[in-house]
């Protein structure tokens, strides 16, 4: 080895264990900037996180207490989150101990953890949006641990819902709803009253929204836990928005919303679902919306809420092609089912039973525990009489089949089994007589094929 070798390799030695020196000191830093404070720190940190493993919380708690008053605020995010629930035990057994001014203190000392977490850990490499995650999550703390000042609340909900979107936690948006309901229960005032109505609509919409492209995310990620989370919540909101929404309530607050914003199609668009979900349709605005939404935009909402007009009207032939499109541009959205039972159902009622038939056998597809596309079917097939009447039994086999779905609706559905029943009592009286039983041979329970459907059912005594 030549001489400019050896001085090369002793050069490039000299660098490693400088550049290593250098990194092992960073490492340190970040402890503390004296070698006393770095080791208390790294000391105190290393007791309660021994502690907090073995879940051993009361001996992790007066560490941890060393480790945030030696420790350099960012050393670790960790210490936050585990601090918090630490904290959280503390203030539960202070209540069990009836120590109201320790469990108070404690409460305080969550909430300014959070806000320390939010300061220092803003953002992290996995989680560009840390803080208002953690925002989001110091609002649910707060509703729980600070019931009587719940309402205040409400702006870290907001604040972190609009940071996050759609990639909010399912828990997040059920418990900002359930705040502005509160809102409402606690307005006094009429005018209070109506603005709290009128949030209680207008985020109801934008929370599904959110709620369904999360559902969507958890589906694709293939995290049907996950997903369920925001079908569930999305429940909730649905329980909620039918008890505190009411037509009478919500027409007004619309209508002044429209009135102050003629042009605005996006609050068009708005209202038309709102009073579509719950089925808002007596009033002098509905139709004039469905029309503005409908001429710039051909969507679901707005071909359903032309149909439903036109059906109250009795003009099911000219209501049919609204529905059917109302089905086709609804492909994979939420109210599928509702489509499709209405196209149905208008179809029976144009005289194309058909094509009714079609549709609700696709609506109890998409609603596997709804027995009503089974009702509708029974009905349709029951309808048919007329059309098979030159059969041997007069086309009164017809009702044999019906009876069958009505039977399968109560089989899927407990829900409908009052009206199943009523059903099939009424189309009992119209069975084939014991006497036409006879005439042609059929005995109880043989297999007939209903030509005229194209299906097969059993034959019944009267």
């Amino acid at each position: 080895m030549t001489r400019f070798s050896l001085l090369t390799s002793s050069l490039c030695a000299a660098f490693l264990v400088t550049a290593t020196l250098s990194v092992s000191a960073q490492d340190e830093s970040k402890f503390g900037d004296t070698p006393e404070q770095q080791a208390a720190c790294k000391e105190n940190l290393s007791l309660y996180e021994t502690y907090y493993k073995q879940k051993n919380y009361d001996d992790a708690y007066p560490f941890w207490r060393k480790a945030c008053s030696v420790c350099p605020p960012k050393v670790s995010q960790n210490m936050y989150i585990k601090g918090v629930n630490l904290l959280k035990r503390q203030m539960k057994a202070a209540i069990k101990a009836k120590d109201n001014a320790r469990a108070v203190a404690l409460r305080d000392s969550v909430f300014m953890y959070y806000d320390l977490r939010i300061e220092h850990f803003p953002s992290t490499s996995k989680k560009p949006d840390n803080g208002c995650e953690i925002l989001a999550r110091k609002a649910l703390d707060w509703t729980s641990l600070n019931k009587r000042e719940a309402l205040e609340s409400r702006p870290m909900f907001e604040e972190a819902i609009t940071c996050l979107e759609d990639r909010s936690d399912a828990a997040v948006l059920n418990g900002y709803y359930g705040i502005l309901v509160q809102a409402l229960n606690e307005a006094e005032e009429a005018e209070a009253k109506e603005v709290a109505i009128g949030d209680l609509l207008n985020e109801y919409l934008r929370l599904s929204d959110f709620i369904e492209a999360g559902r969507q995310r958890e589906v694709a990620a293939e995290d049907s836990a996950g997903a369920a989370k925001y079908f569930t919540t999305q429940k909730n909101l649905d329980e909620i928005f039918v008890q505190v929404a009411n037509c009478d309530d919500m027409v007004p607050v619309l209508t002044k919303k429209i009135e102050a914003a003629p042009d605005d199609i996006d609050i068009k668009k708005k209202t038309l679902r709102l009073l579509n979900e719950k089925g808002c349709t007596d009033n002098d605005i509905f139709l004039p919306v469905a029309e503005a939404v409908y001429a710039v935009d051909k969507n679901a909402d707005a071909a359903y809420s032309i149909g439903i007009q036109l059906s109250k009207k009795g003009d099911y032939g000219a209501a049919l092609p609204y529905f059917e499109e109302s089905v086709d541009l609804c492909t994979d959205c939420p109210k599928l089912a509702r489509n499709l039972m209405k196209a149905g159902q208008v179809a029976k009622n144009a005289g194309q039973v058909s094509k009714c038939i079609r549709y609700a056998r696709r609506a109890a597809k998409a609603d596997p525990g709804n027995g009503e596309p089974y009702l509708l079917i029974g009905d349709a097939v029951a309808s048919m009489f007329s059309a098979c009447s030159d059969s041997p039994l007069g086309g009164r086999e017809v009702y044999w089949l019906a009876t069958d779905y009505y039977q399968r609706a109560k089989a899927v559905d407990s829900n409908v089994a009052s009206k199943a029943n009523t059903k099939i009592s009424q189309v009992k009286k119209s069975y084939p007589t014991i006497d036409d039983l006879f005439t042609y041979g059929i005995n109880e329970g043989k297999e007939i094929t209903v030509k005229c459907v194209g299906e097969t059912t059993k034959a019944r005594k009267p």
